[in-house]
């Protein structure tokens, strides 16, 4: 605690997580987990990561070390805190930041309850589910709860948002010396179930330093290709995207489009996204392509192929495949409900939908495709705003101040127990 000061100094920083970024499996937490520990080894602190996956292409960066710990989702936490604890007797560490996303760091909370602790909102499970539960087919609902009945009892509506007392992820949450969001929008959709301090929370943007391959693609193309990046799930807003593609091309007929990333089952059903997106898109699939999962080294070649890059999420909590399109200069379509919404200037560097909207998907698409200009110069401002915006020289500062906060704080609340022993 002694080291806590206003100015800068060098910390033990130990990063929590499931997921990290490296390996196709990492998604947005995994990358800001990435991001995050090269921007704080690259300011001078030490930092461990704890993770589950195979992060073998960090393990040697000066300032990081990687612990790779055999666990699925159901174990992680548990297996986790027996690690920690043992690192943290060996060198002690200062300061830990996790996601409250699958309460990982609640057997750490319990073990090593002297650590001041930082949870950085990533989006929680009750919010998921509740954006999920807006695409679960009403027949589901009814086998759901038919099924019930028929053992004799009438089953909770899984769709239906409950905030227990007893979620794991808001007990990790407001147990926390320090709560920051990557959004505004996060914090206050989490707040309106949670009862978060808001005058002591904090909104700090994941870190983001572009891929020299991004900033190296002209902003000048002619592809007539659109691109979405992301997994397909219905919360991405794949599904509005499909019902766009026969609009987009009435109007612009050599339109082509490339759906990126792994499908998952549609929540309730269980219908593979993808069978669900050919058989929406029916005779217009012959315009669209998709690649399944790609490796991260594959992303700057696909968006340079590509004039527009579209995320119409229902809801996103921020969204770095948003910040990756601008980076390479591409016309970025984004939804207006959730943290894409605070990246994207309207008009200036990218357009913003509403979510759920076919029409204006398609709309916005057609807007970008026939005034190149436009979207040119929208990519090019797209390019600078990131380039500055979220760089560590702008994020590092404030990452440092929410790990002095979560410090003080975390003395604050140890002194009546150090009272007490010292009496």
């Amino acid at each position: 605690m002694s080291r806590a000061s206003s100015e800068l100094i060098q910390l033990r920083i130990a990063l929590i997580s499931f997921e990290y970024a490296g390996v196709i499996q990492g998604g947005g937490l995994g990358t800001y987990m990435r991001n995050l520990a090269a921007m704080l080894a690259g300011r001078g602190h030490t930092v461990e990561i704890f993770t589950a996956l195979d992060a073998c292409t960090e393990a040697h960066t000066p300032g990081i070390t990687v612990h790779e710990i055999p666990a699925g989702r159901h174990d992680f936490a548990m297996r986790v805190g027996d690690m920690f604890v043992a690192r943290h007797r060996a060198m002690p560490f200062d300061v830990i930041e996790a996601s409250e996303y699958g309460a990982d760091i609640k057997e750490i909370a319990k073990c090593a309850p002297d650590v001041p602790r930082v949870v950085k909102l990533g989006t929680a499970t009750f919010i998921i589910d509740a954006i999920n539960a807006e695409y679960t087919p009403w027949w589901a609902k009814a086998r759901f709860t038919l099924g019930g009945l028929r053992r004799g009892r009438l089953p909770r509506p899984y769709w239906r948002v409950v905030h227990d007392d007893d979620d794991e992820e808001r007990a990790v949450t407001l147990s926390a010396d320090e709560v920051t969001s990557c959004s505004r929008s996060l914090l206050d959709m989490t707040a309106r179930s949670w009862p978060i301090d808001l005058g002591a929370a904090r909104v700090i943007p994941y870190v983001y330093a572009p891929a020299p391959g991004l900033l190296a693609i002209a902003p000048d193309t002619r592809t007539h290709r659109i691109v979405f990046v992301g997994r397909l799930e219905v919360r991405k807003g794949v599904i509005e995207l499909a019902r766009a593609v026969r609009r987009v091309l009435a109007e612009v007929p050599q339109a082509r489009f490339r759906f990126v990333g792994r499908s998952v089952p549609r929540p309730g059903s269980g219908e593979d996204l993808q069978t669900l997106l050919e058989r929406i898109l029916g005779a217009d699939a012959e315009c669209v392509e998709f690649t399944g999962g790609v490796p991260y080294e594959r992303i700057p070649a696909l968006l340079a192929d590509a004039d527009v890059a579209i995320f119409p999420s229902y809801w996103e909590a921020f969204g770095y495949v948003c910040l990756e399109a601008m980076a390479a200069a591409r016309g970025v379509i984004g939804s207006s409900a959730g943290g894409m919404a605070e990246i994207i200037e309207d008009g200036r560097t990218g357009l913003l939908v509403p979510p759920r909207n076919p029409k204006a998907v398609a709309g916005a698409i057609v807007a970008l495709l026939r005034n190149p200009e436009l979207r040119i110069a929208m990519g090019r401002a797209a390019r600078d705003h990131v380039v500055t915006a979220y760089s560590a020289d702008a994020i590092g500062p404030l990452q440092e101040a929410s790990y002095a906060r979560a410090i003080a704080r975390a003395k604050a609340r140890l002194a009546p127990r150090a009272a007490l022993v010292g009496a």
